[in-house]
């Protein structure tokens, strides 16, 4: 029997930073809720690492990705630890095995731009 364990993620990348030779995509999807009849606002951030190892995908993420542009990733969570003032310290890793760009953040401002030309002038046209 073949056991898995995966996150997917849909959402806007936040920021990318270099940590040692590895890369940290971070992203935020809506995990808005109703509160009492009102929405309450709320992001899950999640960052995900791509290791230096996967040069491939570095170069890909370093040349194409920037903030607020939509992606997809899919990426294996695994528990990590580690000693501080002699305290453990838990955390999780989400090391990506795919990530994928949906949409640019340019080409939203590209589309909302022609959205509001073309409202504009259909109702111009009533």
């Amino acid at each position: 029997m073949t056991q898995l364990c995966e996150m997917t993620q849909i959402g806007r990348v936040g920021s990318i930073k270099e940590v040692g030779p590895n890369l940290i995509v971070s992203v935020a999807s809506d995990a808005s809720y109703n509160k009492n009849g009102e929405w309450v606002n709320k992001a899950n951030w999640i960052e995900h690492t791509i290791f230096g190892r996967q040069e491939k995908v570095l170069e890909w993420v370093r040349d194409n990705l920037q903030p607020g542009d939509l992606v997809s990733v899919r990426s294996t969570p695994s528990q990590s630890k580690y000693e501080r003032n002699g305290e453990t310290i838990y955390g999780y890793t989400f090391a990506v095995e795919m990530i994928r760009r949906e949409v640019a953040k340019a080409d939203m401002k590209t589309k909302e731009t022609s959205e509001e030309t073309t409202r504009g002038k259909s109702r111009k046209a009533k």
